[in-house]
């Protein structure tokens, strides 16, 4: 796992608004410990030196992947390393992590600003251009426009990895398989493009004649990416296979169970050529620490299907109907089992009229603003401290306001206008070494 983070540590400092608050060390002696050495089940306490570190770093690095050592409590008020990854599909393999470090039992922030790029401002109505380039302006000084050999985040990291017939050609070695969109017959509706996981390609890699990872044909619609959002913190991650009512058993598996993971586990960046603008993730812990049962980190949705009310079908991802019954067809989109997350899209709707009244990707107003199209993670708390306290942060939770009947905030968000979503003020990332 070392080399693993050194290699994508490296990356992330190309971006420099995509950064890490690191735990000052408590020792300056090489890790001597069991814990955190190759082959260990556990990580060493967060801020010790990890297996691999300098013998007199100053910083202990970052250890997310398995359980901390047990002497080590999770408690309210201190931070804990998290770890948000960018994971193919296919192979469930991550291509792009960063680090962060929440403070425990506080509702959270944290924003990745260059996770997309805006629509040009030549593109866009006459009337909105003067505001386009002042946004424009912002965009460069927070460090987006590219990074240190040339490319922008969304150029190198994400929109290679969309859904479509440029990316992923018919004959391609990239790990997947475009399948043209079906005009259907009279007794098959039409049927949307599709990039299916390269079954042969990975078992030549493999060399195995069975695969264990993927996802059934047909689920990575055109316009969607061949990624989705995973966020672990001690060995747990949002898209564990722990729940035998919402998991996955292989590649082809078309249950009500792995439908519930790919629609509320595995969640795209990017869908339809829109993008999922934030994930709340709640952490359930039970005395400081995720090893009990019943702890987790898992996406928290809005209740009851209500979180595309406000935008359009096209821009609502969903969790899937069993067997991913309508899912690919054109006009069939409505048929989701659950309606879960307003997306963005990416351009403005090319119908002048609706231009005004429709939200899109565009550039930040200021620098105090986060973009509405930004991959954002909220982080809650549940469950109780190495003390045995109660964490409350989950009442802030964007579900509970709805709960309470209070407007819906994903609709707002989705809209430009609530200042919980788009206002910095628990921002907790910095710039290297702050």
């Amino acid at each position: 796992m070392a080399s693993f983070q050194c290699k994508h540590q490296q990356l992330a400092r190309a971006f420099s608004l995509m950064l890490v608050i690191i735990f000052a060390a408590h020792s300056d002696a090489a890790c001597d410990r069991d814990c955190c050495k190759p082959g260990s089940l556990t990580c060493c306490t967060p801020g010790t030196l990890q297996d691999g570190d300098p013998p007199k770093a100053e910083k202990g690095s970052f250890c997310t992947n398995k359980p901390f050592e047990e002497e080590y409590l999770i408690r309210i008020g201190k931070r804990v390393p998290m770890q948000l990854n960018l994971v193919d599909y296919c192979t469930d393999e991550p291509f792009y992590t960063s680090y962060f470090a929440p403070e425990v039992d506080k509702f959270s922030l944290v924003n990745f600003p260059c996770t997309y790029q805006p629509v040009p401002c030549a593109q866009m109505p006459e009337a909105q251009r003067e505001k386009c380039e002042e946004g424009k302006k912002v965009w460069e000084e927070i460090g987006c426009s590219s990074n240190e050999d040339g490319s922008s985040f969304f150029k190198q990291f994400v929109e290679p990895r969309i859904c479509n017939e440029v990316n992923f050609p018919e004959k391609n070695n990239r790990g997947y398989t475009w399948i043209p969109p079906d005009e259907g017959d009279p007794f098959t509706p039409p049927s949307q493009a599709k990039c299916n996981c390269n079954w042969d390609l990975m078992k030549n890699k493999t060399g195995q004649d069975t695969i264990t990872t993927g996802v059934p044909d047909g689920f990575i619609k055109e316009g969607m990416s061949t990624f989705y959002v995973q966020v672990v913190i001690g060995g747990r991650s949002t898209s564990a296979n722990d729940d035998p009512e919402c998991q996955c058993s292989g590649p082809t598996d078309l249950s009500p169970a792995c439908m519930c993971a790919l629609g509320t586990r595995k969640v795209p960046y990017v869908y339809n050529n829109s993008v999922i603008p934030y994930l709340t993730a709640l952490v359930s812990m039970k005395n400081g620490q995720l090893i009990y049962k019943k702890t987790y980190i898992k996406y928290n949705f809005e209740a009851n299907g209500i979180g595309c009310v406000g935008c359009g079908i096209d821009y609502c991802w969903g969790w899937p109907q069993d067997e991913l019954a309508g899912w690919g067809y054109t006009g069939y989109e409505s048929e989701h089992k659950m309606n879960l997350m307003c997306a963005v899209p990416l351009a403005p709707n090319p119908d002048p009229e609706l231009q005004d009244n429709e939200p899109f990707c565009n550039y930040p107003q200021g620098t105090k603003e986060i973009e509405v199209c930004s991959l954002k993670i909220y982080v809650a708390w549940v469950g109780t401290d190495g003390y045995g306290r109660a964490c409350m942060s989950s009442n802030e939770m964007f579900s509970k306001f709805t709960q309470m009947g209070v407007s819906n905030v994903a609709v707002d968000f989705y809209n430009g206008v609530s200042n919980l979503a788009t206002t910095v003020d628990r921002r907790i990332t910095g710039r290297d070494g702050a």
